[in-house]
Parts: C-alpha cells; sequence; structure tokens
C-alpha cells in the first residue's frame, strides 16, 4: 500500500514527532509494508536529520521556489500553479504524455506518485489557522482530490476561518476529505461551522503514540515530593513569540522573558534546583527557528550566582531520543506544546505556558488545566505562584495525571481504526460503475 504524507515540516521537532507517529499508527492500521511518500517543505535538508524517511518536496513549493522575478513574479507563480494543476488533471484522465508535456521531470514523478497512491494523509499539527498562508495547502488538497482519493486530516488543531476565500476553499475541501482527525473540540465547532456534514473525530494528539507506557505506569505511584528533592532537575522549554492578541509583541515576549527569568531565579534558589533550557525545536541551523538561540536570551539576564546551575542545551534530538532525555527530569516547564506531549510521556508532569488555544484544551482534558498559564497574561509573580502550587500538589495528581495521559497514548493508537475503517468506507463509497 503507497501513502503520501503531505504538509511536514519536519525540521520543527513537534512535527517531526507527529510524522514518526503517524506513520506507527498507519503501520498498524495497514501492515508494517507499507510504502511512505512524505511532502516536506525543506526535504534536502530533513534528509540529513531523518535519513531513514523518503523525502519530496511539496508539489506547490516545486511549482513556484525556482521563480525571482519579482515584478511579474505573482503572475508567473500562478501560471506556473495553473500549469501544474492542468497536468494532474491529464494524468488523472490517463494522458500522461500530456501532463509529461507540462512539466519537468521532478513535478511528473511527483504528480505520478499522487496518482499511483491508495491514500494521502496531511500530517497533524496546527497549520490550518489564519495566522498562517494557506496556499500552499489549499493546493495540495486539491491536486489530491483531482485525482480522487482518499484524503485524511491526521490530528489537527485549526481554525477559526474568518476570511472569505479560506471559508469558501475549506468548505469544498473539508466535505470531500475521507475523516478528519482533530485534538480539541474547539477544531471541531471550527469545522462544523463550515461543513456539518464532515466526518470528524476528537482523539489524541497522534505524537501521544510514541509515550513509554512503562515510563507512565511508574509515574502514577510516584509519590515523591519534589519539594523534597536534594538537586531536583528541572527542564525549561521557550519559544519566540509575536503573535500577541492582546498586547504589542515587543511588550508580550518582553513580559514572558522577564518572567522566565524571574522563575529560573526562584526555583535555583528555593528549590536548589539544576535548570536546563532544552525544547522539542532545536539545533538546526537550517531551520528558521531554533528555541535554544531564544533561550540565550533568558540565560544570559540570570545573575551569576543562579547562572552557574543553569545550562542550555543547543544540540537537536529527534523526538525518541528527546523523550529519553527528558524522562530523567523531575518536572518541566513547556512552552511548546509538544515539548509537553514528549514530556508527559515520559512520565515527567509539566507546567505550560500557553500560546495558542491548543495547549488549554489539552490540560483540560488532562484535568490540569490549574496548571498552566496563558502567554498573554503572564507575568513573574503569577508564573512562580503557580509553579510552586504544581511543585507542592505533584503527590496527589501524579496518579490521576498519568492515567490521563496512558488514555490519550491509547487513543492516538485506537485512531489506526478510525483510519481504516475510514479508508475501508472511501473504497465502498468510490467503486467504480459498471
Amino acid at each position: 500500500m503507497k501513502i503520501i504524507i503531505s504538509n511536514t515540516v519536519i525540521l520543527n521537532g513537534g512535527d517531526a514527532a507527529i510524522l514518526i507517529s503517524i506513520i506507527k499508527i498507519l503501520q498498524d492500521a495497514f501492515g508494517k509494508n507499507c510504502e511512505f511518500v512524505i511532502y516536506d517543505s525543506q526535504p534536502e535538508t530533513a534528509i540529513k536529520y531523518y535519513p531513514e524517511l523518503n523525502l519530496r518536496k511539496l508539489i506547490y513549493a516545486q511549482s513556484v521556489d525556482s521563480i525571482r522575478i519579482k515584478l511579474i513574479g505573482r503572475i508567473i507563480k500562478l501560471i506556473s500553479q495553473w500549469r501544474i494543476k492542468v497536468a494532474a488533471w491529464c494524468i488523472s484522465k490517463h494522458q500522461f504524455s500530456l501532463g509529461r508535456l507540462c512539466t519537468n521531470k521532478v513535478e511528473y514523478e511527483s504528480l505520478i506518485d499522487y496518482q499511483t497512491a491508495n491514500l494521502i494523509v496531511s500530517t497533524g499539527g496546527t497549520y490550518l489557522v489564519e495566522n498562517y498562508s494557506l496556499k500552499a495547502r489549499f493546493f495540495d488538497y486539491q491536486i489530491s482530490l483531482m485525482f480522487n482519493k482518499p484524503l485524511i486530516f491526521f490530528t489537527q488543531s485549526l481554525g477559526p476561518f474568518e476570511q472569505p476565500t479560506n471559508r469558501q476553499i475549506l468548505t469544498k475541501i473539508f466535505t470531500r476529505s475521507a475523516l478528519i482527525l482533530l485534538r480539541d473540540r474547539q477544531s471541531a465547532k471550527h469545522i462544523q461551522e463550515l461543513s456539518p456534514q464532515s466526518k470528524i473525530a476528537v482523539v489524541a494528539d497522534a505524537a501521544f503514540a510514541l509515550s513509554n507506557l512503562e515510563a507512565l505506569a511508574t509515574a502514577k505511584n510516584n509519590q515523591d515530593n519534589l519539594g523534597n528533592l536534594f538537586t531536583p532537575k528541572i527542564a525549561i522549554s521557550v519559544r519566540d513569540w509575536s503573535y500577541f492578541k492582546t498586547v504589542d509583541p515587543a511588550i508580550g515576549i518582553a513580559r514572558y522573558i522577564q518572567a522566565l527569568v524571574a522563575l529560573t531565579v526562584h526555583l535555583v534558589d528555593k528549590y536548589q534546583a539544576e535548570i536546563t533550557y532544552i525544547s522539542s525545536c532545536q539545533g538546526i541551523k537550517e531551520y528558521w527557528k531554533d528555541d535554544s538561540e531564544f533561550a540565550l536570551k533568558i540565560t544570559t539576564q540570570l545573575p551569576e550566582q543562579v547562572a552557574k546551575f543553569v545550562t542550555v542545551n543547543r544540540d537537536f534530538h529527534n523526538p525518541e531520543t528527546l523523550i529519553k532525555i527528558i524522562g530523567e527530569y523531575d518536572l518541566v516547564i513547556a512552552t511548546r506544546l509538544h515539548m509537553a506531549i514528549l514530556s508527559l510521556g515520559a512520565g515527567v508532569p509539566v507546567f505550560a505556558i500557553a500560546y495558542e488555544f491548543k495547549t488549554e484544551e489539552l490540560f483540560c482534558k488532562l484535568g490540569q488545566s490549574e496548571w498552566l498559564i496563558d502567554i498573554e497574561e503572564i507575568d513573574a509573580t503569577t508564573l512562580i505562584e503557580r509553579v510552586d502550587s504544581l511543585i507542592s500538589s505533584l503527590p496527589q495528581i501524579h496518579h490521576q495525571l498519568f492515567t490521563n495521559v496512558e488514555q490519550e497514548s491509547l487513543s492516538a493508537w485506537q485512531t489506526s481504526n478510525l483510519v481504516s475503517q475510514a479508508f475501508e468506507q472511501w473504497q465502498l463509497d468510490n467503486q467504480p460503475e459498471n
């Protein structure tokens, strides 16, 4: 069985965790012998970090990336996109020679990939939001549906969609999709506003499939009081953020940095903690974001007597390695959602700094809504008070927290049944007429 997984950005560690999980879940659904072709934003770089994957460049990027002319480049890009769509239409009608005339060798091979795929999966994550351009995503979905292939969206946080053009395009795409997996109720509402008849299911984030079940079993019975440990190990994950909605971005990010400086000082002074700044998105110089670079903006502001207890881990770690590293810590303060998920899956409690609704939705689902703070509202005093409160509560919450994480892991794996059922139903609904 040939499966395309599209729209990946696996230089982002969270996206890589999702992709690795999706592959495992799809192998559970369709067997270990599946052929996976991954369409990614930067495959030529990603292959250095994930050499085991079969990576190709996004079809949209193939059509526009080589066009550098400023004045008329926009028009040429539009023409190039239509050229690819015409070729896809020709190939879908088995007019292969005409399709080849419209494309170069790489483009043609990519279209043949789509034409010969049994299933197309749009990777999970948070990319169908209007903070980002949706052009490349729409292009991929339109090509997929031109070939009349079953299109499945893996676990998404998406919307809201307010721009009329986006709403119109997505309504058509969602309505024709075989299945849309969502990781929160708010995203489900956003889908239902556009396409009430869409086939949706709210399930756990795919990355929970990477959870270490032995570590979770141990964590459930952990009664240790972190405050009584001699030198507790605490990991802090940070990220740059510019999409503040209620405060000026410059003020918001400055307040975030100040709060983390104060928290770091507090954790060292009160608990004699060893602090490591480490994140799920770091150590890849070719990627536009490096959380370890941002961490230095915090650690360089620390007093000398505190700084000697603080390190910044700047290395790249693939998701499965990161889980092993984080498993050695007693607590994680996580800004990135997948740093939180991987840490929980390693049996480590998490205090979250929420920058999008997806984090709040997850922690509510886990029964941990009081152990987070909205990045829009962050300040040093509140952050310190809430982290202290979590630390004092850990012996009481461990069992229920990690029981809930086990349930999320089970939910992630159960999506294999949903996907296989949706695929079978799509085949029944699309049988060729005699």
